[in-house]
């Protein structure tokens, strides 16, 4: 008895981890966490190019919902990414861009500080490619899509700025072009200043890249992360929420059929209730019909499908019915090989 008390607390803490994270957990290494529907994963791809430090702490994790901060303090190589600090959705992927539907996304972040000399944005990192599944950043990558929700300290994206002040998702971008590695990448780059409240449909991004820029509707997405990229400086970011979802067409087939099925066994019910009802109708009367009183002046009946027949003390038969009704943990220590970006980029100002 006292050694199952005792292996409770463990027992629960791995579940938690497994299933949910360990809320209030800090990263402090290269590791990652599970959280929810995603990993949130520390990502230190760039450090060695720089001096410094980053925790990760995940706040809540219910579902599709997660709360998370990270804090950090970089120095050196002012146009080196030091790391991306980000949640990595478990699900949302491996549908090709002709099927998809839809795919809210609500954002709410901000600076719990910040030092003046901050450079760094706040984005989506969303990857494509012609396989269905691929880890981000690899050979198995044909396009990296990146949505910044901030950008400070004169950061910006990689290639060329291909159109200016293009209105998406309720919100104005300055959008880029250019090669990295064996992908193309795309950075939608705020002409805002900072959105700290996004909620849009992603699916919209999709859909002007495939019918404006080129990329092919048979791409499979292969990942949605979102996070920050740091180059310089001192911040203590929090995510207060954030959540993804894409739906495909498959899944609103499954739905209809769902509904159809419902409403046919429904009516299958209804249909069989009432059949039920005039059966016994037909019984009873039946039953009625064939009891008779016999030569000696006694009722007699016949008992036919559990109707019961009942002779009363004077003489009358009674009738009634007779029958039954029918009615992994996620690595917590160690590396997260998965999404550690192996490249090394630098994004400079236009």
């Amino acid at each position: 008895m006292r050694r199952s008390i005792s292996l409770f607390p463990a027992f629960l803490l791995l579940a938690l981890a497994t299933v949910g994270g360990v809320l209030g957990q800090t990263l402090k290494g290269n590791d990652c966490t599970a959280a929810g529907a995603y990993n949130l994963c520390q990502n230190l791809w760039g450090a060695d190019t720089g001096v410094g430090s980053q925790t990760s702490t995940l706040h809540s994790a219910k579902g599709n919902s997660v709360s998370w901060s990270t804090k950090y303090t970089w120095s050196n190589s002012p146009n080196n990414v030091k790391s991306y600090p980000n949640l990595y959705h478990n699900t949302a992927k491996g549908m090709q861009l002709q099927d998809v539907v839809s795919a809210p996304t609500s954002w709410q972040w901000k600076y719990q500080s910040a030092s003046n000399d901050l450079r760094a944005d706040v984005s989506y990192d969303i990857w494509f490619g012609v396989p269905k599944s691929g880890n981000p950043a690899s050979s198995a990558s044909s396009y990296e899509i990146m949505i910044w929700l901030s950008s400070r300290g004169g950061v910006s994206g990689i290639g060329n700025t291909i159109v200016k002040n293009l209105e998406i998702g309720g919100h104005k971008w300055n959008l880029k072009h250019g090669p990295n590695s064996n992908w193309d990448v795309f950075s939608f780059i705020t002409a805002e200043g900072d959105i700290t409240d996004f909620n849009a449909d992603l699916n919209d991004f999709f859909k002007y890249l495939v019918d404006k820029q080129g990329v092919a509707k048979s791409q499979y997405i292969q990942a949605i992360q979102t996070g920050t990229e740091p180059f310089t400086g001192s911040a203590d970011l929090l995510i207060e929420n954030f959540s993804v979802d894409v739906s495909t067409k498959g899944d609103a087939a499954a739905a209809s059929k769902s509904v159809v099925s419902s409403t046919h066994k429904a009516a299958s019910s209804t249909h069989t209730t009432k059949a039920s009802s005039t059966s016994s109708s037909k019984e009873a009367s039946t039953t009625s019909k064939h009891a008779s009183v016999s030569s000696s002046g006694h009722a007699s009946s016949t008992t036919s499908s559990g109707i019961l027949a009942a002779q009363s003390s004077d003489g009358a038969t009674t009738t009634g019915t007779g029958g039954a009704q029918s009615t992994g943990r996620c690595r917590a220590t160690g590396s997260k090989k998965r999404s550690l970006r192996k490249r090394r980029i630098q994004r400079t100002q236009d």
